[in-house]
């Protein structure tokens, strides 16, 4: 059940649309030219858009009210008058729900939320003048020689009262986030000199318009590069309250008939107005949002240049930290070495449990800053070549065997499955390994019940592929990319005591790809297991000396 304070906020929302539909209609309606009722703006569209746009299908009750409320004192009757007042609210309806449809950003930060926008204003628009129109004819209030006129004023009206009104709605309700590079945003709304600058452009726009249209030569889109100036300097905001500005100052242009509206009929008056506001419209929020998008795009490169560059530093520091810390591990791991073995005199029994556990941790550490060098190196495009042809059937059965003691220690079954025939590939025999090494590690790791990995070798397309599957844990869809990145660690409570860098996966993959290769999680499901695949491509020469024979390497398993 929704708090009462929240139900009030609500009902105070609603509230405002419906006066605020209400307002800009009567506004609107004082420069009737059909019956009193056909304007050449409807400005009460672009508010039930937003409306839509913002609070969603629960604001329809406001904008019917406040459209019932409008058209109830001039309808042709309460029953035409109501269904004038449906058609209101259904035409912004259908247009906010085709936005929806094409993933429309409020802020209108691209070209194609713009094109979008204009597309819903023109579209759904004929719903709310194909209604009125209808009605009007129905209930005798025009002729039915007159309806396409009506319809044209109607439909043209409430087009622009979306492509005028709406865009500055969207802009004053979106987020002001603070950009030196444009001035906009924050510095936007609080600087006094900018505000000044603001000011200045709407004054001038709004003079500008009123003097060409005080004159007939047909002189009145001069103004229009005012807009653009005000649309590169404050974006949308600024850009869509010029177009407001000077639509209005037609508008009232048309009520007089001055300058190019002078002597001219009804149909004339209104392709020369809705061309003017179509031009002044499109202007306005097109460039701007042209001014946004390339904006963003230059802000999106500097901060991609600027982590490309903290990448690369950190890179270096771990390749540096990583180098400088093998030294005196290896100095460390030398001196355990000789105090365990009695070089340096009997060992107490009760010290070899603390040198052991000391050796261990060493080794660990030791394996951590090799993880830390292996990943500088991958990052840095500096791998170290050393390729030989090999038979990866030999290099899958040593991965095996080196996994035999602890596959032993936890119970662990490791089935292997290789061809009868050789698979010739060109690769570093070390590097290799360790791949295959770090993925049976982790089928040993990452499950919950006695671990059982199956690997497989095989031919497919001119590539050797290798299968490792498992009866793990599995990989969630939305992790399978970013169990590769570095650090990567699973927040799974079970596994938070696994030992590791989360690095194994990342220099798994980038010792594949350098080997022109891929690593890649070809299924995993909950609870069932995972299967990684590693492809290399296969040696186009049949390699010599390879070791052992086919029948040897045909099956083997390692329990």
């Amino acid at each position: 059940m929704r708090p009462f304070g929240g139900l009030a906020r609500e009902l105070l929302r609603l509230a405002i649309v419906a006066v605020a539909y209400w307002l800009a209609a009567r506004l609107s309606l004082s420069l009737a030219v059909v019956h009193g009722q056909v304007t050449p703006v409807w400005p009460p569209t672009g508010i039930a858009l937003v409306a839509f746009l913002v609070i969603g299908r629960r604001a329809w009750p406001a904008i019917g009210l406040g459209a019932f409320a409008v058209n109830l004192p001039i309808g042709p009757s309460p029953l035409g008058a109501a269904v004038i007042a449906a058609g209101n609210p259904l035409a912004p309806f259908a247009a906010a729900e085709l936005l929806r449809r094409v993933d429309f950003h409020r802020e209108l930060d691209r070209l194609r939320d713009a094109i979008a926008i204009i597309a819903a204003a023109l579209v759904g628009m004929m719903i709310s003048a194909t209604t009125g129109s209808v009605v009007l004819v129905l209930s005798a209030s025009i002729p039915a020689t007159n309806f396409w006129s009506t319809w044209t004023v109607w439909w043209t009206g409430d087009a622009m009262g979306v492509l005028l009104v709406a865009p500055l709605l969207l802009s004053l309700n979106a987020p002001t986030l603070p950009s030196p590079a444009s001035g906009r945003g924050k510095y936007w709304a609080i600087s006094s000199r900018r505000g000044l600058e603001l000011v200045g452009l709407l004054a001038a726009t709004g003079l500008v318009t009123y003097l060409l249209f005080q004159s007939r030569l047909g002189l009145q889109y001069v103004m229009l590069p005012l807009i653009m100036v005000t649309a590169w300097r404050f974006g949308l905001r600024g850009a869509s309250m010029a177009a407001l500005i000077a639509s209005g100052v037609a508008l009232w242009s048309v009520s007089q008939g001055t300058g190019p509206f002078f002597g001219e009929t009804l149909p004339e008056k209104m392709v020369t107005l809705q061309v003017f506001n179509v031009s002044v419209a499109l202007t306005s929020f097109l460039f701007a949002c042209f001014i946004e998008t390339r904006e963003r795009q230059e802000e999106m490169s500097r901060l991609y240049a600027s982590a490309q560059l903290g990448n690369e530093q950190k890179t270096r520091f771990l390749h540096m930290a990583a180098h400088e810390l093998r030294t005196p591990i290896t100095v460390v791991i030398g001196y355990l070495s000789m105090l365990s073995d009695g070089t340096f005199g009997a060992v107490p029994d009760a010290w070899r449990t603390p040198f052991a556990t000391l050796m261990g941790k060493t080794r660990e550490l030791n394996s951590i800053v090799a993880d830390l060098l292996e990943a500088s190196r991958i990052e840095a495009k500096a791998m170290a070549r050393n390729h030989d042809q090999l038979d990866l059937r030999t290099i899958v059965q040593d991965a095996g065997e080196r996994a035999r003691a602890r596959a032993n220690l936890l119970g662990a079954e490791i089935a292997t499955d290789l061809p009868s025939d050789s698979v010739p590939i060109d690769a570093d025999e070390k590097q290799l390994g360790r791949i295959l090494d770090n993925l049976i590690n982790n089928g040993l790791s990452y499950t919950t019940r006695q671990p059982q990995l199956s690997i497989s070798v095989s031919s497919e397309g001119g590539r050797a592929l290798v299968r490792i599957a498992d009866n793990g844990a599995g990989i969630p869809e939305s992790e399978r990319e970013r169990v590769f990145e570095r650090f990567h660690r699973t927040s799974e409570p079970a596994f938070r005591n696994v030992a590791g860098t989360g690095l194994g996966l990342f220099i798994g993959r980038g010792l594949a790809e350098a080997h022109g290769g891929s690593l890649t999680i070809e299924s995993s499901m909950p609870d069932k297991g995972t299967v990684f695949a590693l492809a290399l491509p296969l040696s186009p020469a049949e390699p010599t000396g390879l070791e052992g024979g086919s029948s040897e390497l045909a099956e083997a398993s390692v329990a």
